[in-house]
């Protein structure tokens, strides 16, 4: 993840390579595995940041009332659009609520022996790098096989699990540059082992309001997904899609390309810069 540095605001800007080349190395039945968890959020990985737009919508954010103000027009995320975008359910389903993993507990979940020196668990993070040298690739276990207390095969399913939290800490529920948020582990076990009958949108919806608000109010870093809600904004702005049914949107399973895919064909150009939006 880069971090914006021009913007007032900090936010994702780019899609770390490493996430995607981990992502690569999964084969088809894996993928699929990681689609039944978290639906469509791989569809992110592909996803251009523009941070202008989201500083522009920023200024009609109404905090108190969560909704945005267009002059008389009224707009703000719901759970159902957010899980239509994903192709993830929440009708009847429970709402994950992460927790937090000690050292002791998070690394004997990775398989890994006790290590001392990893002080930043106690502030419930760990930098992407250390997960990816031993999970992001094929050859992880065997370059780091002191440091593992589990079997390969058991190494190999961990892989998708850390490939999730990574995604999640990145992209969608971003803590800081290159930081995995820990707490997000409790939530990815939860994901994988009762499936149907947990959901993650409301977090995401809740994270993307606080987010909203508390930058609103000066804090500098927009720790919600700005990239679900420049998406989301995107349904809204491009008007095709909201006129009538789009015949890419009906041949196309996957929304979010099925959106891309529109503006591409209506040679839709994003404005460049903040000043371009209004």
């Amino acid at each position: 993840m880069v971090l914006s540095t021009i913007s007032t605001v900090l936010m994702v800007v780019k899609v770390p390579k490493k996430l995607i080349k981990w992502w690569g190395t999964f084969n088809y039945s894996e993928k699929h595995e990681v689609r039944k968890v978290l639906g469509n959020f791989a569809a992110l990985l592909d996803l251009t940041p523009h941070p202008d737009l989201i500083e522009v919508v920023l200024t009609f954010w109404d905090p108190n009332n969560l909704v945005f103000r267009f002059g008389s027009c009224e707009l703000t995320p719901t759970l159902a659009e957010i899980s239509l975008l994903f192709q993830l359910s929440y009708m009847g389903q429970q709402m994950i609520l992460p927790r937090n993993h000690t050292r002791k507990r998070f690394l004997p979940l990775c398989g890994s022996k006790d290590n001392k020196q990893l002080g930043c668990l106690k502030q419930s993070w760990i930098f992407f790098d250390y997960l990816f040298t031993r999970f992001g690739s094929l050859e992880g276990f065997d370059y780091f096989w002191n440091e593992f207390c589990t079997t390969k095969k058991i190494w190999e399913h961990r892989r998708l699990e850390f490939f999730c939290l990574a995604l999640l800490s990145i992209l969608v529920f971003p803590l800081d540059e290159r930081c995995i948020n820990t707490h997000l582990q409790s939530v990815v076990i939860a994901l994988f082992k009762k499936k149907d009958k947990v959901t993650i949108v409301p977090m995401i919806l809740t994270e993307i309001y606080k987010a909203l608000t508390e930058v609103k109010g000066a804090v500098q870093f927009f720790e919600g997904s700005n990239l679900i809600l420049q998406l989301w904004m995107m349904e809204h702005l491009h008007t095709p899609s909201l006129i009538k049914a789009d015949v890419i949107d009906h041949c196309m399973g996957d929304r979010v390309q099925a959106m891309q895919e529109r503006m591409h064909f209506d040679k839709f150009s994003f404005p460049v810069g903040v000043n371009a939006w209004i």
